[in-house]
């Protein structure tokens, strides 16, 4: 059997993403799931994911930026390995900056993301993520040094002191576009026991 991973894109993104097609290329043998998930509602996220690994029978899971942090979510709630990309930690304080008018870079869709709707990410934080343990030896990370969004990402040594496999890299800005030098750390990631 195949086995299956679940990509996460990030903010203003969309499944089926550039990513998630370099993914499927690299694991020809594998399966990648990678669906469209509405931002605005985090708690529908959520209930989305839960129902993925559930049904899909997910073996790991890889996000980018605001995909990052529901990989995280899903390696503490389902036990599963989670290879992150330059991810948010605390999107209530990084979308902030996102207030107002914005364009989904994939479906080119534009919409309005407010104060309430930060409000929501703040109230799942709250209830939901940091409420969550943490196996931080299922984690995996793959950083950008220059990441002009989220800064160089060193604080996350000390956010999960257990992990051992934080990898960073140089010229690759918060998209991360290089996504193919990423495939022996998604092999270490998709290997882990969850």
């Amino acid at each position: 059997m195949s086995k299956k991973i679940l990509y996460i894109h990030g903010f203003n993104s969309a499944g089926g993403g550039h990513k998630a097609q370099e993914l499927q290329k690299m694991f020809p043998d594998w399966q990648v799931l990678s669906p469209t998930f509405d931002y605005k509602d985090p708690a529908g996220v959520q209930k989305k994911l839960d129902s993925l690994v559930r049904t899909q029978r997910v073996n790991a899971v890889m996000g980018t930026s605001l995909g990052g942090f529901f990989a995280i979510y899903c390696a503490k709630k389902h036990k599963l390995p989670a290879m992150i990309i330059n991810p948010t930690t605390r999107p209530s304080e990084t979308l902030a900056n996102h207030l107002g008018k914005q364009k989904n870079y994939v479906t080119k869709e534009e919409y309005q993301f407010t104060a309430a709707d930060l409000a929501k990410f703040a109230d799942f934080e709250r209830k939901v993520f940091d409420k969550l343990p943490c196996d931080d030896t299922l984690l995996h990370f793959a950083l950008s040094t220059d990441d002009e969004l989220l800064g160089d990402h060193h604080y996350l040594e000390e956010k999960f002191p257990k992990c051992q496999d934080f990898n960073y890299f140089e010229q690759q800005g918060h998209r991360f576009a290089g996504v193919k030098i990423l495939k022996p750390i998604i092999e270490r990631t998709i290997s882990t026991k969850g």
